[in-house]
């Protein structure tokens, strides 16, 4: 490469940085605060109207946005009950998810000198797990059984793999594990919904009526000895034990309930090209459920409990890829300085030397993308019925209560139906 060729070549740069800085790297879908008003409201059909022509206008999965469009209306499409177009697009996500994974040499490297706002968006390793949590949601709440072990299946299979291959410090995920103990128990697979069972409890102990799930599992598979552990384990009464033995087999609601909102990417004040997760306000820890059959009045079934927190799981995964990520900034910084030092040299001007190094400080900035609208924790609520016809309400805190839902449930089956709760 001649001197000149090389001189051009640095001032390409340059002025692609700067191109970049004065354009803030701004993103299309944390842009569109519309969608966002729009689910906020509850308007969830309106809502995946608007971020489909969002996608459309990204131009296809090639785009920089074009995965946070598509997670965002996968969840749209699902909180609004349209669970075979929500799965379409969670499948298309997943598919493009695993390609952006794979991000080429050439754009890794061009990070170094500008941000990672310039690649295309591939998600946080929690929210490409989070695409078959979704799936497994949208199939049971089909009755869809089979595929939906498959996908709670995978969101473990996932996890085991990051874990394994050194990536994070993640741990399986408690809403999985006990979804599939629930789909496993609906078809008579006492020893598979057992394991999982077990899985729930070694990863959240704390859950209310575990205790008695594993004692009527230990019961069902005939093991006396584990019986016997859950009776002093979790001080099991008489009235507990009749109550577990006429719910083996029996009909069952089992309500899930998506609480609150994720947290948000913003500047981490140690390092401002880096990000960090916030919380964001959610004044609801839980939700009362009403339940009504078709010739009665209201009454309560109970409570809300949280298995998964997407929150936590968002902000201590990216804590613990701070020192990776700074060490990155800091290769980019040496990167910065050697343009920086080739321009002066090449034009015989520091002034323009230290220009160039500039412009790409400056145009460092932090990726603030993110799966925007997904909940803070994910809940559950089992409610043991007769069978029959039922109007389900959800009431978060004190905030009044969500559109009610109605579900037929016929003997020995187990209904699934979620609510979604947005301050």
């Amino acid at each position: 490469m001649t001197s000149r060729h090389a001189t051009a070549s640095l001032f390409g740069a340059v002025f692609l940085a700067c191109a970049v800085a004065l354009s803030g790297c701004s993103s299309a879908r944390m842009s569109d605060t519309q969608s966002d008003s729009l689910f906020q409201r509850g308007q969830y059909d309106v809502a995946a109207k608007h971020l489909r022509e969002g996608l459309d206008k990204q131009g296809g999965e090639g785009s920089r946005d074009s995965l946070l469009y598509m997670l965002d209306l996968g969840l749209a499409l699902h909180s609004a009950g349209e669970f075979d177009e929500s799965t379409k697009v969670f499948r298309e996500a997943d598919r493009v998810a695993e390609i952006k994974d794979y991000t080429s040499l050439s754009k890794e490297t061009a990070t170094l000198l500008v941000s990672e706002n310039i690649q295309d968006y591939k998600a946080e390793e929690f929210e490409n797990v989070l695409i078959n949590t979704y799936l497994a949601m949208n199939y049971a709440l089909q009755g869809n059984t089979e595929d939906a072990l498959v996908e709670a299946r995978r969101v473990n299979q996932k996890l085991y793999m990051m874990v394994s291959e050194g990536k994070r410090k993640y741990q399986q995920s408690a809403f999985a594990r006990y979804l599939s103990a629930i789909l496993y128990e609906s078809e008579g697979n006492w020893n598979d919904a057992y394991v999982d069972y077990k899985n729930a409890y070694a990863l959240k102990p704390s859950f209310p009526g575990l205790g008695r799930d594993l004692w009527r599992m230990a019961r069902a598979t005939e093991n006396t000895q584990d019986m016997e552990r859950w009776d002093q384990e979790f001080g099991l009464s008489a009235e507990d034990h009749q109550r577990e033995k006429a719910r083996i087999g029996k009909a069952e609601i089992v309500v899930l309930y998506e609480n609150g909102i994720s947290p948000v990417k913003r500047p981490n004040p140690s390092m401002n090209s880096v990000p960090k997760f916030y919380p964001r306000f959610n004044p609801v820890s839980f939700a009362e459920v009403d339940l009504r059959s078709a010739q009665g009045a209201w009454q309560n079934a109970g409570t809300t409990a949280v298995l998964d927190s997407i929150q936590a799981m968002a902000i201590e995964n990216l804590d613990e890829k701070y020192g990776g990520i700074v060490a990155k900034k800091v290769a980019g910084m040496v990167a910065k300085g050697a343009v920086g030092y080739g321009v002066a040299r090449m034009t015989n001007s520091p002034v323009l030397g230290e220009l160039a190094g500039w412009i790409l400080y400056k145009a460092d900035k932090a990726d603030l993308r993110s799966w925007n609208l997904l909940p803070q924790t994910l809940q559950v609520l089992r409610i043991p019925v007769e069978p029959g016809t039922y109007d389900i309400q959800v009431r978060p805190g004190r905030y009044g209560a969500l559109s009610p839902k109605t579900v037929q449930v016929a003997p020995g089956k187990k209904v699934f139906v979620d609510f979604r709760y947005m301050p």
